[in-house]
């Protein structure tokens, strides 16, 4: 993923895809991630959850957050909001954001 956290390629609508999230540059030296989850809303001036999507079970693997996503409406920007609980209890909460489109 890019500086810009917008994930590339964008994703057509309907596909099934693995999406991530590392935590490893914002987790202190020696903490895992205990466990984490992943909300979806539109990325538009006023957000709102999205329903567009399903999202399958969210896994960790060494310090980042994997989940499948399916689905999404052609021409929509999405916010992938990923939260993982530290092994030390503290919550950290980070934005990606996906374009439906199709790809060339």
């Amino acid at each position: 993923m890019p500086i810009s956290r917008r994930y590339h390629p964008e994703h057509p609508a309907g596909d099934k895809a693995a999406f991530g999230m590392d935590f490893s540059y914002v987790l202190p030296r020696g903490t895992g991630i205990a466990s984490g989850a992943l909300s979806i809303y539109t990325n538009a001036a006023t957000p709102a959850v999205s329903t567009d999507f399903t999202i399958g079970p969210v896994s960790i693997e060494d310090r980042t957050l994997y989940a499948d996503l399916s689905g999404g409406v052609d021409g929509r920007d999405y916010q992938l909001r990923w939260q993982a609980t530290d092994t030390d209890g503290y919550i950290w909460t980070r934005t990606g954001l996906i374009l439906c489109a199709v790809t060339s």
